[in-house]
């Protein structure tokens, strides 16, 4: 039976706004993304959901992004499909802040459009895929679902011909994330954001972007940790995560160089220098946050590849 996965993402990546996206991957092997079984012309078509995060999930398959996700193929590539029996494997939590529902939707774009024979080149493929998100975060925007279908850490080029770039990254850096086991609606997050933002708000966070995209560039990673701080987003944040002044100057105590919010949040994450750097991390989040049974903590590398059968 084919099988199809994609990997997790943060979104914004702290400095980035909308405008950056890394993919992400556990340094231990193990897999940090939702996988997809597609059969096709089955004796028993539907969706079925099993995995550590499935009970997230609206017990209606019919109301599953994945269902959503073959109706829009389907409508687009203008074909009627056989029946399929469908079998999600949800790994990760929903409103997490981990690109949750990006993954499902990329996983399942992917998997729809090769096993019908990659009718979507791969533009407009994202671009499916990026309204089927903007259904679920009620505006569309590529940060989470470009990484997860390419790998890489991406940088989004509004008004451009190409949707998104691929940016350098210090491979001995280590992104620890945290999910705490709540859930905040990525669509409320957005909703609690200006549609106006001051101009000196604007001038900073123009500057800090161009700042980290070009010390990535000039490989001056001491540079690339000071440029991150998010001066758009998490400033009006802070209500739906009160604890994380008080977090981040743990973690800065501890000589962690950067805790930012990982999307719209909960999940935080740390970038660290290196792998003892991070496993220092990672046991700060586990002592904070993993009371809950739903918690997580995992440390990743940048995923060099997207989406991909397995």
């Amino acid at each position: 039976m084919p099988r199809f996965t994609a990997p997790a993402s943060t979104g914004n990546f702290t400095v980035g706004f909308d405008l950056l996206g890394l993919a992400l991957q556990p340094v231990d092997g193990s897999l940090l993304g939702d996988v997809l079984d597609i059969e096709s012309e089955a004796a028993s078509p539907g969706l079925r959901i099993s995995g550590r995060y499935a009970h997230q999930l609206p017990s209606d398959a019919r109301e599953n992004l994945i269902v959503t996700c073959l109706d829009a193929f389907a409508a687009r590539i203008g074909r009627r499909l056989p029946e399929l029996s469908l079998h999600l494997h949800k790994n990760l939590p929903v409103g997490s802040g981990l690109g949750s529902s990006a993954c499902s939707i990329v996983t399942a774009c992917y998997g729809f459009n090769a096993s019908f024979g990659h009718p979507l080149p791969q533009t407009e493929l994202l671009q499916l895929m990026a309204e089927c998100e903007g259904g679920v975060s009620g505006s569309v925007h590529y940060d989470n679902v470009a990484p997860s279908l390419l790998g890489g850490l991406q940088l989004m080029l509004p008004g451009s011909t190409e949707v998104c770039r691929a940016l350098p990254w210090f491979d001995h850096w280590r992104v620890v994330i945290c999910y705490p086991g709540t859930v905040i609606s990525t669509r409320a997050a957005r909703d609690g954001l200006p549609a106006q933002v001051p101009r000196a708000d604007a001038v900073e966070y123009a500057g800090l972007l161009a700042r980290f995209i070009s010390a990535l560039y000039a490989r001056d990673e001491a540079e690339a940790l000071d440029s991150l701080k998010d001066v758009m987003a998490e400033p009006r944040r802070l209500a739906l995560m009160p604890e994380l002044p008080a977090l981040r100057a743990l973690f800065s105590e501890a000589g962690i160089p950067h805790l930012g919010i990982s999307g719209s949040g909960p999940t935080l994450f740390a970038v660290c220098t290196g792998d003892a750097q991070a496993e220092s991390a990672a046991d700060l989040f586990r002592r904070h946050y993993e009371k809950n049974p739903d918690a997580m903590t995992h440390i990743c590398e940048m995923a060099e590849h997207g989406a991909r059968s397995v």
